[in-house]
């Protein structure tokens, strides 16, 4: 009920051993008996928080791709871009099924005519493409946006929205320009459980001024909505942005290698032991990250290190949700 990591590292990860997490690699082997990867595009969305609607400039942490993997190419067309992306990941990973992800900017920023165009495209470009993901903000969707995107689940066998939630804080949203609030959240994901839509929610691990117990309590959060995924990202700093910025003067630091597993292994234990974990460690590309400076090194370590915490500890994830009990 989320999405599938487009890493190789998390997949090698995922199957060397049972994981202390529900993770969506496992999910997807079980319900589709194979390799399903993500393709990434670039749809040409902005956002209402970079064109004026809402903002200028974007959150403080989102660089000019709009959180893109950057392995899309925008001027190619989303044809260009699934064929291309597709045959690379055949030939190097024996990937068998793909997932159409609309991952840069904010993907549902458009009239429904507009957007079917772009997800009639992605989706219809290879044969093996088993599911459409759709990554936006979740003051973006409405009615009529969302029963466009449940409308594809007669075509396909995944279709899910991923919201960009980040925190449920709302003076952290104001202090990272995001332009919205938690209740945008909770009307967005009440609409998309009333059509019955797949949904991840993003969060970020780190963000300025959050201390532990806020943090701690979007998971408690997530964990009563019964939220089907969650991704967990670590703040970073990618070249000329806002949070860069305030790194180089000294104004913010991030978290360093181990504070950041005990960290997420404190969140996944108090969400809901169903909800799928999409990501232990969505972060932007090594190349263009200011800081964390680990990130050059240990990036690929940081699933075994979560797995190891969890073995130190005795728990895995939902030992401390609410009622539940240590299997």
């Amino acid at each position: 009920m989320t999405f599938p990591s487009s890493l190789p590292q998390e997949q090698t990860a995922f199957q060397q051993a049972p994981l202390p997490f529900n993770s969506y690699n496992h999910m997807l082997q079980r319900r589709f008996g194979c390799r399903v990867y993500k393709i990434s595009l670039d749809g040409g969305f902005t956002c209402p928080n970079i064109d004026g609607q809402k903002g200028h400039g974007g959150c403080t942490f989102c660089d000019e791709t709009g959180s893109s993997s950057r392995t899309r190419d925008r001027r190619a067309t989303l044809h260009e871009q699934m064929l291309k992306n597709i045959a690379k990941r055949q030939q190097r990973f024996g990937a068998q099924k793909f997932i159409a992800y609309f991952q840069s900017h904010t993907n549902t920023y458009d009239t429904p005519d507009r957007l079917k165009k772009r997800y009639d495209e992605a989706i219809q470009a290879h044969p093996d493409v088993v599911g459409l993901a759709v990554s936006t903000r979740p003051d973006c969707v409405d009615e009529e946006k969302l029963s466009l995107l449940a409308s594809y689940r007669s075509q396909l066998p995944l279709v899910c929205v991923e919201y960009g939630l980040q925190t449920i804080h709302n003076h952290t949203l104001a202090a990272i320009n995001r332009c919205e609030t938690y209740e945008d959240f909770e009307h967005a994901l009440k609409l998309t459980q009333a059509v019955g839509l797949e949904h991840c929610v993003h969060v970020i691990l780190g963000l300025p001024g959050e201390s532990w117990q806020e943090q701690m309590s979007t998971a408690e959060r997530l964990a009563q909505l019964r939220v089907d995924g969650v991704k967990i990202h670590l703040l970073v700093a990618m070249e000329k942005t806002p949070i860069a910025q305030a790194y180089e003067q000294g104004q913010w630091q991030p978290l360093a290698f181990q504070e950041y597993v005990a960290l997420v292994c404190d969140f996944l234990e108090r969400l809901h032991p169903e909800c799928v974990i999409h990501r232990v460690a969505g972060n932007g590309h090594p190349k263009h990250v200011v800081a964390p400076r680990w990130l050059q090194q240990q990036r690929d370590d940081v699933i075994q290190a979560i797995i190891r915490e969890f073995a130190n500890r005795g728990t895995r994830q939902g030992s401390r949700f609410a009622g539940a009990t240590l299997s």
